[in-house]
């Protein structure tokens, strides 16, 4: 398995990428995630010599772009369950965000979106069936990216709040491109069993890691990282693994080279 760390644990601004990615390359780390939204106030309107640019920087650095996340932040007006032409915004919106991919070599997604997912006192069926209808949509935009659904806990949202839930809707929805995103954060959240989420590990492509209140991994939930990572090798898994944390603030100053630091050492310890 190999780390990935996503630039959420570094300052916002295209002018702070360049540091990011040194202080990774000097670590030795191989792979990076990316909220393009920290890069650019909207990002599925960057220009073509922004998206050279990047493809530029992150080449410079000898890394690779493992994963684009946080993909509604600059949109929290996207909605899939309000009505069909708040979710046709949001589908075309996500159609962008697949040619992003695909312009930057990247070949995941991940949509975790709480704000997207409220439910409007609907029924579990009728969410069910228009979350299916609005896969479809993204799926046959989707090929050559692997599009990672999320788990949220119901701290965040009413809907898909586990990771066997987003399984058992898309293990028969006959879908080439759309897979469960790994999230162990959602996993000590939600208090879910790994055994019973691990019996599905066809459906996992990528990886995230984290604590609550998306902090780096620690006690008092060491052993359920280390028991995610056991069971990640006994399946074979041979992608990234990324550590998705912010960065950390003491009174009005943000800690970064050190905290960056301490992520990439226990990531080590405990993933790669």
């Amino acid at each position: 398995m190999k780390i990935s760390i996503s630039n959420i644990i570094w300052s916002k601004g295209r002018q702070n990428l360049p540091s990011f990615l040194s202080a990774l390359s000097n670590q030795g780390v191989e792979g990076v995630e990316l909220a393009l939204n920290c890069l650019w106030q909207e990002p599925t309107e960057i220009s073509k010599d922004d998206l050279k640019w990047l493809k530029t920087m992150i080449s410079d650095y000898q890394l690779k772009l493992i994963s684009l996340h946080s993909l509604t932040y600059s949109r929290p007006d996207l909605e899939i369950f309000l009505d069909y032409t708040k979710r046709k915004d949001f589908i075309r919106y996500l159609k962008k965000y697949c040619d992003l991919a695909r312009e930057l070599d990247c070949q995941h997604i991940v949509l975790g979106s709480p704000k997207s997912r409220v439910t409007y006192g609907r029924s579990k069926e009728e969410l069910d069936k228009i979350f299916l209808d609005f896969l479809h949509q993204i799926d046959n935009n989707a090929d050559g990216i692997f599009f990672n659904i999320e788990s949220l806990s119901k701290d965040y949202c009413d809907y898909l709040n586990s990771h066997i839930e987003i399984v058992d809707l898309i293990k028969n929805a006959d879908l080439k491109n759309v897979f469960l995103q790994l999230d162990v954060r959602s996993i000590i959240e939600a208090k879910e069993n790994i055994d019973n989420i691990f019996q599905n590990s066809g459906y996992i492509k990528h990886v995230h890691v984290g604590n609550p209140g998306i902090k780096i991994p620690a006690e008092p939930f060491i052993k359920i990282h280390r028991s995610v990572s056991k069971e990640l090798k006994n399946i074979g898994y041979d992608g990234y693994i990324t550590a998705e944390v912010l960065k950390l603030k003491y009174g009005n100053n943000e800690i970064m080279y050190n905290y960056l630091d301490k992520t990439v050492e226990i990531m080590r310890e405990l993933y790669d």
